[in-house]
């Protein structure tokens, strides 16, 4: 496990199944990780104190990505919307995080004079493979081996 703080964000990038070059990812934003709601625990045994455990299932969130878009993209992400697909987010220091998620989204922003046409991509989490069946899958994180060196 990296125990390393990032110094920054720059070089994330994202690779999605599939889906060629046609875009150039301007920001990531990793899914969060939420556990369900405390289940609470207290019966005529306790004294002073509500008692709680934690919820059963883990939620991971939204993948978030802002991206530089070639027109082709919106044929191309058409094709693949509703589709489950393995995402990978690679962090700067070398790291990996792979998981599987539908292609839920391409909303573009305004196009803009002397500004390149941006969108956001929303990748929502299947946890589940493209297997046949499909497998419950959270994710894989892979340790990085680049050293990062804060500036």
């Amino acid at each position: 496990m990296s125990t390393r703080i990032l110094p920054n964000g720059f070089k994330t990038t994202i690779a999605i199944d599939g889906v060629a070059a046609l875009f150039e990812p301007v920001d990531v934003t990793p899914p969060s990780l939420m556990a369900d709601d405390a289940v609470e625990q207290t019966n005529m045994l306790n004294n002073n104190w509500r008692t709680f455990l934690g919820g059963a299932l883990l939620t991971m969130g939204d993948i978030s990505v802002t991206v530089h878009y070639a027109v082709g993209a919106f044929d191309q992400i058409r094709a693949v919307l509703r589709q489950n697909r393995a995402v990978t987010v690679r962090f700067p220091d070398g790291s990996s995080l792979l998981t599987y998620c539908i292609i839920q989204g391409f909303e573009p922003s305004a196009l803009t004079i002397n500004e390149k046409p941006t969108a956001t991509l929303t990748l929502k989490p299947s946890n589940l493979t493209t297997s046949n069946p499909p497998g419950e899958f959270g994710y894989v994180y892979t340790t990085g081996t680049t050293t990062t060196v804060a500036p």
